[in-house]
């Protein structure tokens, strides 16, 4: 694939993904006003015959198929929707809508999660703990300097390019040499919040358990809360720049490396069992009791050096995401983090959706990220009326017709096919920034889960095919049909 095509096709695939148009919604019936005043029409569903056999009642009730089928050619065959996929059901008799709003970031908060993750830990500041002494930095001005060597070899061009960059860097270190002290003093501090330079709250520090774990919390404008922690071992010392990913995003890149997924299974060295015991442990420590897990997936420590360099990997393990359970019912895992804003003019203050992510490797906890957690607050409707399956069936056409045909309008593609393989019901958190920025409603939605195939109009005639994980292409509000943006999170 030539450098052209791969530039088209990022641009192509960032829209793809969002599955939308510049164009406006058509008229239709099937599109509804959203907001409070929408909210404030949710009813309680009194038809609701009691049933010894959960699943079957819900799915009878909304009279749900086991699996949907159906193949939609468009734009005089170039644009083709299929979707064949088993509809996935909550074992529950109904769905509620929720009160829910930001857990606000305070110094009891913050005690709950040190206390749970390093009850004996010492706490040192980031700043004395990985400062520079002048044996670290002749070290590197050492390096600097064999590389300025070898930039010789080069040819003009690049040799004058290398040797700038080359020379820029050994001033910057030759500098730092002169301020850095002989030898390394640890500061020793307690883990308390206070307001840093950008007017929010956090504390950033280093942790010895023996194991160094970098322990950060903050509080931002998208995220009410973010608790990062992560394990500083000597790949990360060694490797600026590393880190964790899921093996599914990153199998094209490391297929060499690693293998299959039987492969990275064996190269773990920890079963799924054992990961998931070590990820349940912390999330109880931390006091989560109300989740489970929502998708995992392998994971893998990679450093992508420079342009051209093979990606590599130095361990193995597993990725979990934990969602809220609502009952016997979850949160639905996406991709989409929510708290995204309509324009980039907008001052609304956004709102991320709760996510709850661990690594673990046969080293133990890697990476533990907590973001914007939800205080679960009263229960608005008990058991509110859903639309039945046939009604969220015509929504979904309707609407994902629009919304695959309106890629055309791209002169670079010539072919794109949308395959929809997994719809599930579940719920979701909506909200209305312009009102309110901290707190929202926990729905029930339909969630519409697939993959893309585009070919682009070239000489080549460039196929790339994204099958992006938990990406969801459709959410439909259950009770009123409304479709949900999952990148805006209402």
């Amino acid at each position: 694939m030539n450098k052209k095509s791969t530039c088209i096709l990022t641009v192509l695939l960032s829209g793809a993904v969002l599955l939308g148009g510049c164009q406006e919604t058509p008229d239709s019936v099937i599109v509804k006003p959203k907001g409070r005043e929408a909210i404030e029409q949710y009813e309680e569903d009194e038809s609701r015959e009691e049933s010894g056999e959960e699943q079957q009642g819900l799915r009878e009730k909304l009279g749900v198929p086991e699996r949907f089928q159906d193949e939609i050619v468009l734009e005089d065959g170039k644009v083709t929707l299929t979707t064949d996929a088993v509809i996935e059901l909550p074992k529950a008799p109904g769905f509620s809508t929720i009160e829910v709003s930001a857990v606000p970031l305070t110094q009891d908060f913050m005690d709950r999660i040190t206390q749970g993750l390093f009850p004996e830990g010492k706490i040192y500041s980031s700043d004395s703990y990985f400062v520079m002494t002048k044996d670290d930095c002749q070290k590197e001005i050492n390096k600097i300097k064999a590389e300025m060597a070898q930039a010789s070899t080069e040819s003009e061009d690049e040799e004058e390019i290398s040797k700038e960059n080359l020379q820029n860097m050994l001033e910057e270190l030759e500098a730092a040499y002169a301020e850095a002290p002989e030898t390394a003093e640890k500061e020793e501090v307690s883990p308390l919040l206070a307001v840093d330079e950008s007017g929010f709250e956090s504390f950033s520090g280093v942790v010895e358990t023996p194991e160094p774990y970098l322990y950060r919390i903050f509080e931002g404008s998208g995220d009410s809360i973010r608790v990062r922690v992560s394990h500083y071992g000597e790949n990360e010392a060694a490797q600026p720049g590393a880190g964790w990913g899921e093996y599914q995003f990153a199998k094209d890149d490391i297929i060499s490396q690693i293998g299959s997924e039987d492969e990275i299974k064996s190269s773990a060295g920890i079963s799924y069992e054992e990961a998931k015991k070590i990820a349940d442990d912390k999330i109880s420590a931390i006091g989560v009791s109300d989740m489970d897990i929502g998708s995992w997936d392998y994971a893998v420590y990679m450093y992508r050096g420079n342009e051209g360099e093979e990606v590599q990997v130095s361990n193995t393990g597993y990725m979990f995401y934990y969602t809220r359970q609502i009952g016997s019912t979850p949160i639905i895992y996406t991709l989409s983090e929510g708290g995204g804003l309509e324009d980039m003019d907008s001052t609304i203050e956004p709102w991320t959706y709760e996510t709850l992510k661990i690594v673990v490797s046969k080293n133990g906890l890697e990476e533990l990220s907590y973001v914007s957690p939800y205080e679960i607050g009263k229960t608005q409707v008990e058991n509110v009326k859903l639309l039945d399956f046939e009604e969220i069936k015509q929504i979904y056409t309707e609407m994902m017709q629009y919304k695959v045909s309106s890629q055309m309008d791209n002169e670079y593609l010539k072919e794109y096919k949308v395959t929809v393989d997994r719809i599930t019901l579940g719920y979701t958190r909506i909200y209305s920034p312009a009102q309110d920025s901290r707190s929202g409603l926990l729905v029930p939605v339909w969630d519409f889960f697939g993959n893309s195939e585009m070919t682009l109009n070239d000489q080549e005639g460039t196929r790339d095919a994204s099958s992006i994980p938990n990406n969801s292409l459709f959410t439909i509000n259950a009770i009123d049909g409304t479709i949900i943006d999952r990148g805006l999170g209402y």
